[in-house]
């Protein structure tokens, strides 16, 4: 089976996270509904090729590819339940839960620097001493809260604040006023990446 790691957080939401190790011609030979297959084959770079067929590929396995819809924000959505779906290199992940949810991998890179600016607020706290690093790791986290509306209204410098860490474990605030909440979200080192994700 492709799985690479399940989390568990609680009995409402669980997280799937696949190291893609398979060729294009496996994953294709994995997937079931041959409309993903002409989807993928439209993309023009490798790695999306495969982040998209790994992502429909898990979501078939949990009997949910076919509820798969997007909203108008192009977010994913399911009838009854929650999903948020991320990428980042080889990786997939793919977050199911009762509840709304959102989910982010990211690796470390330089280019966090030259766009700091743009989504970082002097009053975020930072989970590293390491510039690069806490960085990285808070743009992970504004990347998953993002993701739990998906509304491009939602800026991640003005309304996003991380109030404190505890170990992995962040608080947070979305401050649109349409979107007013706390939130609460926990991080973890996979291999080379980070991930972020709401709990």
């Amino acid at each position: 089976m492709p799985r690479y790691r399940e989390i568990f957080i609680k009995k409402d939401a669980r997280i799937i996270v696949w190291k893609i190790t398979e060729s294009e011609k496996e994953l294709i030979q994995l997937l079931n509904n041959p409309v993903h297959v002409d989807i993928a084959k439209s993309r023009k770079a490798e790695s999306s090729r495969k982040q998209y067929m790994a992502s429909r590929i898990i979501l078939e396995q949990e009997s949910l590819d076919s509820e798969l819809t997007k909203d108008i924000n192009g977010k994913p959505t399911l009838k009854e339940r929650h999903v948020s779906i991320t990428h980042d290199h080889n990786y997939v992940a793919v977050m199911i839960s009762e509840q709304e949810c959102g989910i982010d991998l990211q690796h470390i890179s330089p280019k966090v620097l030259r766009v700091k600016h743009k989504f970082f607020d002097p009053q975020d706290d930072v989970l590293s001493k390491d510039e690069l690093i806490g960085l990285t790791i808070a743009w992970c986290i504004k990347e998953a809260i993002y993701k739990i509306h998906g509304d491009p209204l939602i800026y991640f410098k003005e309304h996003m604040r991380l109030l404190s860490f505890s170990q992995n474990r962040v608080h947070a605030k979305i401050l649109h006023p349409d979107y007013l909440k706390d939130v609460t979200l926990e991080v973890q080192k996979i291999d080379e990446l980070y991930l972020a994700y709401t709990i």
